[in-house]
């Protein structure tokens, strides 16, 4: 979302070492069950004509929102991404002016509360009240601060081309290039702490690495913490971290192999809908989208399965071979699936047609001859594979106020820096983390040039400042 806004691209000249993107012309869709949808374009007048045919209104408040927040907020959005958070005090010192205000006026509002502020139409609100919930943003007072942020990006999703396996092999290759190497496979299970200062880490085969000058570590805070010792970090961020809030659903992947794309039902509507990258579904109004999440909350699987999903071989031909497609779709559902996290393994099937039972209301070709196979990657799947994402949590932690800007992961450590000497935190749960932006790490390059009094290659990106 937003990728090419972020200095990665260029500082690290990703395109050398072979990575690049797709933007899709149209970016997003929301298919109904009445058989109406709404699609976003990349094109501005496409997209306002689209949400026009359900209301006017909220077509002129996407256009105004989009100028204020895509396009004339941008660097400052890009400045608050992009540096270390700033306590509100001092955030607010450096924005002033209506349109500032009206950005942290976004503050007092749940989700649910935000979306109703700026759009009327039921379909137009189930959209970018599902949108938000993506993110791991929880609907509790606090969280519509992340609204314009968000919302400034909702033109602008991407798709790196041949798979987001590009965008890793190709930070390899520049640590290669710059005459470092890439260990895989290697589980690290301390970070050695000698004399107050962090010096390497021990591997769970017995060997270590040694960091002369620094650590950074992209596990999350947590665990972190517990590597280098609970006992070297004061109470109060012990307390938090051992109290920390994953968020309340996870997203359960349903991959299907395709003999042909989805065709959605609602293509009659619009038929741009067939061509729309990023689809929603699953929810015909607001109230079904809290039900959805209040069912995570409780650890139940949701009445009302909701999400979003992809075709991704229809924007890029090499997801999939030259005679067939790859297609997934992202339901909500909560980690402890009807009380127990072992029950993704024990109803796995079940899971898999009741899931792919409410894709099908939607898309009329996914009968069993056109479905080549079928794998629900469960939330206990994600977690076993990526030690970061505990309890299949896509952000390394919910977008709630207590785990946000300066409180993310605590206020004494939204820097990177942490209590001890020569160990930083660069991971998604750190700083303004989460999501493929790069931003933990470039907060965390820029304090450890700024310690180790080192020259930065990169124009650093400048301080948050609005006035007006």
């Amino acid at each position: 979302m937003g990728f090419r806004h972020s200095p990665l691209i260029h500082d690290l000249e990703l395109y050398r070492f072979g990575f690049s993107y797709i933007e899709p012309p149209i970016q997003q869709g929301a298919a109904f069950r009445d058989g109406t949808c709404v699609v976003i374009h990349k094109d501005l007048d496409k997209t306002c004509a689209s949400l026009a045919r359900f209301s006017a209104g909220d077509a002129e408040m996407f256009r105004e929102l989009h100028f204020l927040y895509a396009v004339k907020m941008r660097p400052l959005f890009t400045s608050i991404a992009f540096n270390a958070p700033l306590p509100i005090d001092q955030l607010k010192d450096r924005l002033s002016g209506a349109q500032a205000k009206e950005f942290l006026s976004h503050a007092e509002h749940d989700l649910f509360s935000v979306v109703r502020k700026h759009f009327e139409d039921d379909r137009i609100r189930t959209l970018f009240t599902s949108y938000m919930h993506v993110i791991t943003t929880e609907s509790v007072p606090g969280a519509g601060i992340v609204f314009p942020l968000i919302f400034a990006n909702v033109m602008e999703f991407t798709l790196p081309v041949g798979g987001s396996a590009s965008f890793t092999d190709a930070l390899a290759r520049v640590i290669v290039a710059c005459g470092g190497s890439v260990i895989t496979g290697a589980d690290v299970k301390e970070v050695v702490v000698r004399n107050g200062r962090a010096t390497a880490v021990r591997l769970a085969n017995g060997g270590a690495v040694e960091g002369s000058r620094f650590i950074a570590s992209a596990i999350d805070a947590p665990a972190t913490m517990r590597m280098a010792g609970e006992d070297l970090f004061p109470e109060d961020v012990r307390k938090k971290l051992n109290a920390w809030h994953w968020g309340n659903h996870s997203l359960v992947t349903l991959h299907l192999a395709l003999r042909d794309k989805p065709v959605y039902r609602s293509a009659e509507f619009d038929p741009d809908i067939n061509r729309a990258f990023n689809i929603f579904f699953g929810m015909d109004d607001i109230e079904q989208v809290r039900s959805c999440f209040d069912h995570c909350a409780a650890d139940q699987f949701p009445h009302v399965l909701m999400g979003n999903g992809a075709c991704n071989s229809a924007v890029d031909p090499t997801y999939a071979p030259t005679n067939g497609h790859s297609a997934f779709w992202w339901p909500f559902a909560p980690y402890a699936v009807d009380g127990d996290p072992h029950n993704w393994d024990r109803q796995r099937d079940d899971y898999t047609e009741r899931v792919l039972g409410v894709w099908r209301e939607y898309a009329s070709n996914l009968d069993d001859d056109n479905v080549r196979a079928k794998l629900l990657f469960t939330p206990l799947d994600i977690e076993r594979l990526n030690v970061n994402m505990v309890r299949g949590a896509v952000r390394m932690g919910a977008y709630i106020p207590s785990q946000l800007g300066i409180n993310r992961p605590h206020h004494l450590l939204s820097g990177t820096r942490t209590p001890i000497e020569g160990l930083y935190l660069c991971g998604s749960s750190t700083g303004n983390g989460g999501g493929i932006n790069g931003a933990p790490g470039y907060i965390a390059a820029n304090a450890i040039a700024d310690d180790l009094r080192l020259e930065r290659p990169w124009t650093r990106v400048a301080a948050p400042e609005w006035r007006q």
